[in-house]
């Protein structure tokens, strides 16, 4: 058993309606090895400040976030998002579940999603999905997910 969420993850998506998850999850392929990573934008500061430079107060806009990772385009398979030049119409709901299921994962109620493609003889096709956070209908826009919880 692991302490940590770590190891190869398990993503599954749903639809997503008013901000909220509105269909039944299902899985995707396994990602390309250390290409699944939530990236946080850390919100933006207003300081005020009185002559002299010294702050009397400050406040933040909320952080933004961003999931990714990198699919192989496999013979027989299907992709499992029909893009039009890497839009993706709908929004989707998202949980990434660490190999370790009872330990701490991601859920994101409200995204969209887009897709590019890159080819190299090293690793053949690629689909490079970027997922932006959207706010969802309440709480907040990443949350604490553990399997079975």
């Amino acid at each position: 058993m692991a302490i940590l969420s770590w190891g190869k993850c398990t993503i599954e998506y749903a639809a997503s309606t008013n901000g909220a998850v509105s269909g039944s999850w299902t899985e995707i392929d396994t990602p390309k090895e250390d290409t699944t990573k939530l990236t946080t934008t850390e919100g933006t500061a207003v300081e005020a400040k009185e002559e002299g430079g010294d702050v009397v107060d400050a406040r933040y806009s909320r952080n933004s976030y961003q999931l990714e990772f990198d699919l192989f385009v496999k013979k027989n398979e299907d992709a499992p998002f029909e893009d039009e030049d890497g839009v993706v119409e709908g929004n989707f709901g998202w949980r990434v579940t660490p190999e370790d299921k009872a330990c701490h994962g991601l859920l994101i109620e409200n995204s969209t999603l887009h897709v590019t493609i890159s080819y190299a003889t090293a690793e053949g096709i690629l689909l490079h999905h970027v997922i932006k956070c959207l706010k969802p209908a309440e709480g907040n826009t990443v949350k604490d997910y553990v399997a079975g919880e």
